[in-house]
């Protein structure tokens, strides 16, 4: 009995796509207890001869370009409970699905539950970044203030229901997992959203330094937009502030580290504000989609 769909949408993604479903069809849960469904948003490239080539791989299309639209058309073809999401560039551990499916059974209150996605870049700079962004998660995701949550569907899982409750994903180009989780937050409170640590994805995108200050402008960019249709915000100062010292505290960083780290900081939120103020057309819906009914391929 199918109990897990993970929906991975694919836009060019041939040199990396092998190794996220080789990573998926290794998960340690039962084998024929969850589905792998890749949804191709119009490739050029030779991404659906790689997900051919694993034939316990579910294929769709989806032609619209958005990320999210592949997702929503994985979504209406999904056979479980519950729904994970992860992308082509990202290599889960073997207990990924498992540590994510364990927070949702043992909290009852968990609709929707994040792992964490590690850079894997060699440099020092990916690694101090990437360890402020899990002390991140862990103060933004376990927070009383709902503004401050977010959502990444590069590793994510939520229960089916919440689609049927909420509706599809918002189809602009960034941002709808966070505004999916602040309706979420609406409905059903802080807890319903939980950050599962152990629950780890690599992200083989983010591998240097540059690349993750682009990212950081991409963001910047989209959040001015979703901020038009809920209340989520960049965190202050302050809050970073303390994000920054659990870091220093917990990763026993050296005097160097703590200086680069904040060097590195500055730029980031730098990149995070020059997005802010860049120009970007984006459709903004003020009221979730209808909700989803399933199909098959």
């Amino acid at each position: 009995m199918i109990r897990i769909s993970v929906i991975v949408p694919v836009f060019n993604q041939a040199g990396r796509l092998g190794d996220c479903l080789d990573a998926l069809l290794q998960q340690d849960v039962p084998a024929g207890s969850f589905e792998v469904i890749v949804v191709d948003n119009g490739s050029g490239d030779e991404s659906m001869a790689v997900a051919r080539q694993r034939p316990a791989v579910r294929l769709l299309a989806e032609p619209r370009r958005s990320a999210y639209a592949a997702r929503n058309r994985g979504i209406r073809a999904a056979r479980g409970a519950l729904i994970a999401f992860t992308d082509a560039d990202c290599i889960p551990r073997p207990d990924w699905l498992s540590r994510l499916r364990e927070r949702l059974v043992d909290a009852p209150e968990a609709m929707v539950v994040m792992g964490r996605d590690i850079p894997t870049g060699p440099s020092r700079a990916i690694r101090l970044l990437g360890l402020y962004d899990h002390y991140k998660e862990i103060f933004a995701l376990s927070s009383e203030d709902p503004t401050v949550y977010y959502g990444h569907t590069n590793c994510m899982m939520a229960r089916r229901e919440l689609f049927d409750q909420l509706g599809f994903l918002d189809e602009r180009p960034r941002g709808a997992d966070v505004i999916f989780v602040q309706h979420v937050l609406r409905r059903h409170g802080t807890r319903a959203v939980q950050y599962v640590p152990a629950a780890v994805v690599r992200h083989m995108e983010v591998s240097s330094a540059p690349v993750y200050f682009k990212k950081a402008f991409i963001y910047g960019r989209s959040a001015r937009s979703y901020r038009q249709v809920v209340p989520a915000r960049p965190l202050r100062n302050r809050e970073r502030l303390l994000i920054f010292r659990n870091v220093v505290r917990d990763g026993k960083l050296s005097a160097p580290e703590q200086g680069y780290l904040l060097m590195l900081l500055a730029l980031g939120v730098a990149a995070y504000c020059l997005g802010w103020l860049a120009p970007w057309r984006a459709r903004v819906s003020p009221v979730p989609p209808p909700s989803p009914s399933r199909e098959t391929e």
